[in-house]
């Protein structure tokens, strides 16, 4: 495993605590260091794109592209990454300026990219930036497979706890991630506060869940929408979904969840479709199926082989190389968020009898991509003092590596 240590604009240095922590949370590994006493020189002027490596003999990649501190931002959280058209890797993530807090704290969405499979990151380019109306973030990630269009799909303005919704927002790149448009509030197509409405979604609250959208088969984008009512303190989980591109949405017909959380959508080999819930409550994730490509949802149901500490995490089909899997991201320690491992499902979600761990220390929120060489890409958010305050880390993982499973 070959671990790049990015150096930033604002701290030219890696401590040696931090440094330390980092190797002990990767013990398990055969260590090979290179290089590494050129990590203490942060006077030498390093820009944001050299890297310093320590190397492992698994075939893994570490690069760390989110840093407290770094780019006049307190915080970074709620990572997503996608595989443009071109292979580059488009990543976006919460710059929580003052505090860790949610919207609507001041937040903006920030992105950074690679071209060389994640060993050098780009500058940071806001996608969306807080204003008088609050804070953008959550955001989700997903790519127009015919255009090849990014949109970017968050929340702008209020939280969840507020008396009125946050505006669901939409933003599209036409390059690869290079620049972004304006936001498109769709509220109007979706939500609305007047209690006698039927569609769009009657609502207190509600936010986009973040991570990653889904392109289907045929080209319809959809994303999990979080709502809540006043008279009810659950959340319900409603599928939002565009035939064009993202130019307009609409609404499944049921909520996939009537008490969920942040979710993902995947499509399986036959066109059938899982909602993957996060648990409120802890225990197991919960799956909701749709047969008709989202517009309505089964009830939810628990999955055995997948603990859910209340955590948000990411689902994807990997079907290259004669392989039709699923796979999952959660933390691995079901008391908490720690050890966040890939899942492995062979047969379309029904079991789960593989499970690699990507890191052994506090972590929480994930998000993965297929990289052009068909090894998986996976940000996670990582805490290697075990405080409230998240790095963000990329991993490239070769998919051989993840079927072997850990060692027992």
């Amino acid at each position: 495993m070959k671990l790049y240590y990015l150096c930033g604009n604002y701290e030219n240095y890696i401590n040696s605590n931090t440094l330390n922590d980092m190797i002990k949370s990767s013990m398990k590994y055969a260590i090979r260091v290179s290089a590494l006493s050129m990590l203490m020189f942060g006077s030498m002027g390093i820009s944001a794109q050299q890297v310093h490596t320590a190397e492992w003999a698994d075939g893994v990649e570490r690069a760390l592209v989110y840093r407290p501190g770094d780019y006049g931002s307190k915080f970074y959280r709620i990572p997503a990454i996608v595989t443009a058209k071109d292979g580059s890797l488009v990543t976006v993530a919460d710059k929580r300026i003052e505090h860790n807090g949610d919207l609507p704290a001041k937040i903006d969405v920030v992105s950074r990219r690679s071209t060389d499979g994640g060993r050098t990151w780009s500058e940071y380019v806001t996608v969306a930036a807080h204003d008088e109306i609050g804070g953008c973030g959550d955001p989700a990630l997903v790519v127009d497979q015919k255009s090849g269009d990014i949109l970017a799909i968050f929340s702008h303005g209020n939280g969840l706890w507020q008396e009125s919704p946050a505006h669901i927002s939409v933003a599209r790149s036409k390059d690869n991630g290079l620049t972004w448009g304006p936001m498109l509030d769709i509220n109007p197509q979706i939500l609305t506060t007047d209690p006698s409405g039927k569609q769009p979604i009657k609502c207190t609250s509600a936010f986009a869940s973040s991570g990653r959208a889904t392109q289907l088969d045929n080209g319809r984008i959809m994303f999990p929408l979080v709502v809540r009512e006043k008279e009810n303190p659950c959340f319900k989980v409603y599928a939002i979904y565009s035939d064009d591109c993202g130019k307009t949405w609409m609404v499944s017909k049921n909520p996939a969840t009537a008490d969920g959380d942040e979710s993902k959508i995947v499509q399986l080999a036959d066109g059938s479709m899982i909602m993957s819930i996060r648990n409120r409550f802890g225990s197991l994730r919960k799956f909701s199926y749709s047969h008709d490509r989202g517009e309505t949802w089964s009830d939810p149901v628990p999955v055995e082989g997948l603990p859910d500490p209340r955590c948000n995490g990411d689902i994807i089909r990997y079907n290259r190389d004669g392989h039709d899997l699923l796979l999952q991201s959660l933390p691995g320690d079901p008391n908490g968020r720690n050890n966040v491992a890939i899942y492995v499902s062979k047969d379309g979600g029904k079991t789960w009898p593989v499970k690699k761990t990507v890191v052994t220390i506090p972590s929480a929120y994930s998000s993965m991509t297929i990289l052009p060489d068909g090894s998986i890409g996976i940000l996670t958010e990582e805490s290697a003092n075990g405080h409230y305050s998240y790095d963000i880390w990329y991993t490239r993982m070769p998919i051989e590596v993840i079927l072997a499973g850990d060692k027992k």
